[in-house]
């Protein structure tokens, strides 16, 4: 069904700058990013149980996590699921999900390598109960989403800013070169368009914004700096810029301890799959 607003030109105007960039070589950035995207879901541990938790996850299902990154959502989510496969275009991503799957004693986790651009539903990937695109390429086509899931399909992406390299960046501002500076997010440009394509293709989507956000305790100020510091790479002449930003951060607690947070929001999108009035 056509609607009243041209919702497909509106995504790709909202994903342009992020699109370009992984469309170029996405196996080859996004695995530079690997382990600094595996840190960062080490700060989400809290954030993430409770975006799993809004789910709707059986124990006998089979889960595909589209773009699933280190595991982030694959590993927690294979704990509770009958059987998960993690896809991911980066070896290096896919690496580091296989090891934080041996470290959570994790057995039910397939990964595969695949570009989900390339991937075809009944030919190099079957159809899963449950199917999860979070913050990536899946989101891009939501027909496939639909035509390969048998029981609910889930997006999930940041509901304001920060996002992730945008937490990230705010340690290293004015510290490394490789920090931009983006625009917060725009509300006009936002969850709303995935809502509103779905709703034109004769779905009615469910949409929860959740708390998120990245934490930990540390028992000084110096262990968050020596921490966080693995997240970049910078000059040590820039420590004192780089330690004033994490400061902006940090909550000193009453032993001498601190913690540091970072609050955002997610936003879940859901729906049973079904024939798609197109």
């Amino acid at each position: 069904m056509k609607g009243l607003v041209n919702w497909e030109a509106l995504q790709k105007l909202a994903m342009a700058p992020m699109m370009k960039q992984m469309d170029q070589n996405p196996a080859e950035m996004w695995g530079k990013s690997a382990i600094m995207y595996n840190q960062m879901a080490q700060l989400e541990v809290v954030y993430t149980r409770n975006q799993l938790d809004h789910l709707l996850l059986g124990p006998a299902d089979s889960v595909l996590d589209i773009g699933c990154g280190p595991g982030r959502l694959a590993v927690p989510i294979a704990q509770r699921c009958a059987r998960v496969t993690a896809l991911d275009v980066a070896p290096a991503m896919l690496e580091v999900c296989q090891d934080n799957a041996r470290r959570a004693g994790v057995t039910n986790l397939e990964t595969r390598l695949l570009n989900w651009e390339e991937a075809v539903v009944g030919d190099n990937i079957e159809q899963h109960d449950v199917v999860i695109a979070s913050r990536s390429v899946g989101m891009r086509d939501l027909v496939k989403l639909n035509q390969v899931a048998r029981k609910h399909v889930f997006i999930l992406s940041f509901a304001r800013s920060p996002s992730l390299k945008e937490a990230r960046d705010s340690l290293f501002r004015d510290v490394t070169d490789d920090v931009l500076d983006l625009p917060p997010a725009n509300r006009m440009l936002g969850y709303n368009i995935i809502f509103n394509m779905l709703y034109d293709m004769g779905i009615d989507p469910s949409v929860k914004v959740v708390p998120d956000g990245f934490t930990r305790d540390y028992r000084s100020r110096l262990e968050a700096y020596d921490d966080l510091r693995q997240l970049g790479h910078f000059p040590s002449e820039k420590e004192e810029i780089f330690r004033c930003n994490v400061d902006r951060w940090l909550t000193a607690n009453g032993d001498g301890s601190c913690t540091f947070r970072i609050e955002t929001r997610t936003y879940i999108i859901g729906w049973p799959p079904q024939d798609l009035d197109l």
